[in-house]
């Protein structure tokens, strides 16, 4: 499914960082896909955020399939992303304790179906990207291990934060909830990734599922 026809039955919430950008590049050139132009540009993005830069946006330009533009929507998009939120704050950008993520899953709370996010962080707790991976009923999230696993696979993380929501409000840990961090745990383990927290996202409040 296309990004677009996906925000169109879905909605913004289930789209990964990588299709929000591929929404803002809209095609791609002779050669190269909209899709391939859009991992170049977060490549592009991650090295900024990393080396707390601006992003540059000539240096975008120089993406094969970016011109004036396309780069100009996406610098406007992350400026706007900034002022709002604030994800990529400097006191944020290095992620080392509960707190500091909580503060970029409080979006979450408000949500009405439950939902699963993760936070990719590299070797120095340094913030790469955040993805939904999981959309679930108004009680369960169908989460799988395995898109757990590829999801920071992909991203090429050291460690991962997991979030997600209960809509009724209540931020209290499920036995399932624990039960299932255990296993994420021992899964990740056995491939090089650790789980640094799980996090239950309720009204105005959190709880931390530590194994």
């Amino acid at each position: 499914m296309l990004p677009r026809e996906k925000l169109l039955k879905r909605g913004l919430s289930v789209l990964s960082d990588i299709e929000l950008l591929q929404i803002l590049i809209g095609s791609g050139v002779k050669g190269r896909n909209f899709r391939q132009i859009s991992k170049s540009v977060m490549l592009e993005i991650q090295k900024s955020i990393k080396s707390q830069s601006q992003i540059n946006l000539k240096k975008l330009t120089t993406i094969d399939g970016v011109g004036e533009v396309v780069a100009m929507r996406v610098t406007a998009g992350i400026e706007l992303g900034k002022r709002v939120y604030g994800i990529y704050d400097n006191e944020i950008i290095r992620i080392t304790d509960s707190q500091s993520a909580y503060t970029i899953f409080k979006d979450m709370q408000n949500l009405k179906r439950e939902r699963v996010d993760i936070i990719c962080l590299n070797s120095r707790f340094e913030y790469i990207s955040r993805e939904s991976i999981a959309l679930g009923s108004l009680n369960c999230a169908n989460l799988s291990p395995r898109e757990v696993a590829y999801t920071a696979l992909i991203n090429n993380s050291a460690f991962i934060i997991l979030a997600h929501n209960h809509p009724s409000g209540d931020s209290t840990p499920s036995k399932e909830d624990v039960e299932l961090t255990k296993n994420l745990n021992d899964g990740l383990n056995l491939i090089g990734i650790q789980l640094l927290d799980h996090i239950v996202i309720g009204l105005n409040s959190w709880k931390s599922i530590t194994v």
